[in-house]
């Protein structure tokens, strides 16, 4: 089973050893802890992190600005906030900045923890099969303006008494034509 990647980072030790202690109880989630912001960015963009649970108040950038930061990183990267500030602006901030998928009160439950880091790598799926979608589409959109751009009106369709014929094999006919590059290949 592949493991995924979650990254934990508070500026208090003693918490971040019991985040990075709970979460690292259930099998499937690899978690590495750190106290440094830029460290957790440089995990972020270097690699797929599924979840980024990470204290609201460090001195260095606050949880808000970081989730901010990943989210422009990595969009797919869900993001949790643990807080102790019971303040509407702190969830305000959150929100505006880093678009926060959960907040947690501290002192947190473990096993609300755990279970919020799960729905978070659930999340994170699900945003990475539409990152994949998205990026198909925006392919097929390319591909569709060069074409036209190429062979003009090549994907109007002409009706005779109602009736469309298409091809069983566009590739083919592609080839047939001598449209270069217009392969399969195009489909993933």
């Amino acid at each position: 089973m592949t493991k995924v990647l979650i990254v934990c980072i508070d500026d208090d030790d003693a918490i971040l050893t019991i985040v990075a202690r709970s979460l690292r109880r259930e099998p499937s989630l690899e978690v590495r802890p750190t106290t440094k912001p830029q460290e957790a960015l440089q995990w972020i963009s270097s690699e797929d992190v599924a979840v980024l649970v990470s204290d609201y108040e460090m001195p260095e950038m606050n949880g808000a600005q970081l989730a901010g930061a990943a989210k422009r990183v990595r969009p797919e990267t869900v993001r949790i906030l643990l807080t102790g500030v019971r303040r509407l602006e702190a969830a305000i901030d959150g929100i505006n900045q880093g678009e926060i998928f959960r907040f947690l009160q501290k002192p947190f439950d473990q096993k609300a923890l755990c279970g919020a880091v799960l729905e978070g790598v659930q999340r994170h799926i699900e945003l990475l099969a539409l990152s994949g979608e998205r990026a198909r589409r925006e392919r097929r959109e390319a591909l569709h303006a060069a074409l036209e751009a190429e062979y003009p009106d090549i994907s109007r369709v002409e009706r005779v008494d109602g009736v469309i014929e298409v091809t069983a094999d566009p590739w083919h006919d592609a080839m047939m034509l001598g449209i270069v590059g217009f392969d399969r290949k195009l489909e993933t």
